[in-house]
């Protein structure tokens, strides 16, 4: 017993060590004062605001965020969810930086990556040294440091944290009669409300893997049934997003349906792909499959591959066994998912053809956060088979003090190994590709120019000619002969005192399906105004109906489907969170 607790304080401590010279080798920039740079890092910084804003005036969940643009609104939150982006604008309320705020954000972002890995590896191999390969290669690999320090890119570096959770789920759909309903739901909807390109990926690998395994999974009735449960709880927890989203598309037409960018002109030269200049994968997320090619599937037990197969046939496969092939076989899935999402990345791939079917990526390279993450688990569970899991090596330690010295020391060794070259790497990438950093004050947001960093502005109607004006039209609501009218911003209302006849007025609101105007007489009688999108360079346009004096207040109320759609989702996570309490609780059973 003194040999195992030996070998659990050890290897605690290993994990321990790893996990924190993994954080601090990846959080080595955010280490100042100021904020590090990133392509798009102003627009996510500006979302953060807009949030804190939205929380400050009471209105934790609008859809349209008033401090775009001058305060005229931008549907940012419609399209681009902001699951994870609550934590710095909670920070900002506080009264932390912006800088601190969004250092912080990223260094946890950071870390969860980093645990979800070890705990979907682990859980999948039983072997904390798996897991630990794959957290390390996974936090340290090139794109995932891209996304945080060159691109800024906070959907897709927060998408790394639920895409390990996908791996997993599809693991035990395929492997274990998907008897784990929580990795499907976290995953999916986790990425979904962090980055839906990368959830549209997800569901691409998620699809082919299942009917590649097609007996086992969408032909096995009782999977298939399970399966169905999951995908409709992750529908419906998700809804409070994608419905309205889906919502506003029907109603109004974007910038985003006419590509500002074509997916040809950014596909990857093929011999850059592994090199170390932005885009790339890197070559490490490689580099740490080549033990595979001097494995065997079936090679368990140290018996031969024939006796094993035999056994296969015969049923009579140990569940230990059978699990140890399921690792491998997996692995050889993920290995061959990755080289796909790879190569699509390439200029090998005719983009001038298949672009415009698929424009929603804009950059081919995007296809790297797959490839890292199928690379970086599959590394992960080919490593474990040659350490052991947890189990086989308590076992050792039981009977063979000698033997498991060697055991901890050789996965020890096989973990410095790897954390050195990752970290190598890692220093390479942050030496080169590290932005620079800005000082942005507290009050950066309260100029109005620097609220229309929208880099494209997909979200913004077609009706919008101009976005550069915007913010000058953010300040003049004028009426229907073009005159101006005085107004007042309170919150996220606009208030005008109507006193002539007019036909209707534009209102300086950016014009989303949601928005609401009212009429009242001072006399307690009040009257719902048509609201349209016809207003002056995409502006809110309320018609009067013949109203020539009285209050008028216009503001984004949101819309049935706004309302219902978060309803289902709340009433959906209460009743996750019952079912998953009700089965904690249940006695196990024993066979």
């Amino acid at each position: 017993m003194h040999i195992i607790d030996h070998y659990k304080d050890r290897k605690n401590q290993i994990k321990a060590a790893v996990f924190l010279i993994t954080v601090f080798i990846a959080c080595v920039p955010l280490i100042s004062r100021y904020c590090i740079n990133g392509h798009d890092l102003e627009y996510h910084l500006l979302r953060i605001e807009s949030l804190k804003e939205g929380i400050l005036i009471g209105k934790p969940f609008l859809k349209v965020n008033t401090l775009f643009f001058g305060n005229a609104g931008y549907a940012s939150s419609m399209f681009y969810p902001d699951f994870l982006l609550y934590i710095p604008a909670v920070l900002r309320i506080f009264g932390m930086s912006i800088n601190a705020s969004y250092h912080i954000f990223a260094a946890v972002s950071i870390i969860l990556c980093y645990l979800t890995t070890y705990q979907c590896v682990r859980g999948m191999t039983g072997s904390a040294y798996g897991g630990m390969i794959a957290a390390v290669t996974m936090s340290l690999c090139q794109y995932h440091l891209d996304d945080i320090y060159i691109r800024g890119a906070v959907g897709e570096y927060t998408a790394f944290i639920f895409v390990p959770v996908v791996i997993y789920a599809i693991y035990n759909i395929i492997y274990e009669e998907a008897d784990k309903p929580g990795l499907f739901i976290l995953g999916y909807a986790g990425v979904l409300l962090c980055h839906t390109s990368t959830f549209i990926m997800c569901t691409a690998f998620g699809a082919a893997a299942l009917l590649l395994n097609f007996k086992k999974t969408i032909g096995n009735i009782r999977v298939l049934k399970r399966l169905c449960i999951y995908v409709a709880a992750t529908l419906l927890l998700t809804c409070f997003y994608w419905l309205p989203m889906l919502e506003q598309f029907m109603d109004t037409s974007f910038y985003v349906s006419t590509p500002w960018m074509q997916p040809k002109d950014e596909a990857v030269e093929f011999l850059n792909i592994f090199g170390a200049q932005f885009p790339s994968l890197g070559y490490v997320c490689v580099l740490m499959l080549i033990p595979r090619i001097f494995m065997r599937k079936y090679a368990v037990s140290g018996r031969s591959v024939d006796e094993v197969k035999r056994e296969i046939s015969d049923g009579v496969l140990s569940k230990q066994d059978k699990e140890k092939i399921n690792v491998i076989a997996y692995a050889d899935l993920l290995m061959l998912a990755g080289i796909l999402f790879t190569v699509i990345t390439s200029d090998l791939i005719p983009w001038e053809r298949i672009g415009r079917y698929v424009s929603f990526i804009q950059f081919p390279w995007r296809f790297f956060i797959m490839g890292s993450a199928l690379f970086s688990v599959a590394a992960g569970l080919i490593y474990s088979r040659l350490t052991g899991n947890d189990d086989e090596m308590t076992e050792i330690m039981t009977f063979n003090k000698e033997a498991s010295t060697r055991v901890i020391n050789a996965g020890a060794v096989i973990l410095v190994a790897i954390l050195i070259i990752n970290g190598i790497s890692a220093f390479n990438i942050l030496k080169k590709g590290v932005q620079g950093y800005y000082d942005y004050s507290d009050d950066y947001y309260s100029y109005k120019p620097y609220t229309a960093n929208v880099i494209a502005g997909e979200w913004l109607p077609s009706a919008v000619n101009n976005r550069d004006t915007l913010i000058d039209d953010s300040e003049r609501m004028t009426d229907d002969g073009g005159k101006a009218v005085s107004f007042v911003r309170n919150k996220n209302t606009i208030e005008a005192d109507i006193n002539e006849s007019y036909e209707y007025v534009d209102v300086p609101f950016i014009y989303y399906l949601g928005y609401k105007a009212t009429i009242s007489d001072g006399e307690g009688k009040t009257e719902i105004l048509p609201v349209t999108g016809e207003g002056h360079n995409g502006m809110c346009r309320v018609y009067l109906q013949g109203h020539d004096k009285g209050k008028l207040r216009v503001s984004y109320a949101g819309t049935g489907i706004v309302h219902i759609s978060s309803a289902v989702s709340i009433v959906t996570l209460i009743l996750l969170v019952v079912l998953y309490i009700r089965k904690k609780r249940m006695p196990v059973k024993h066979e």
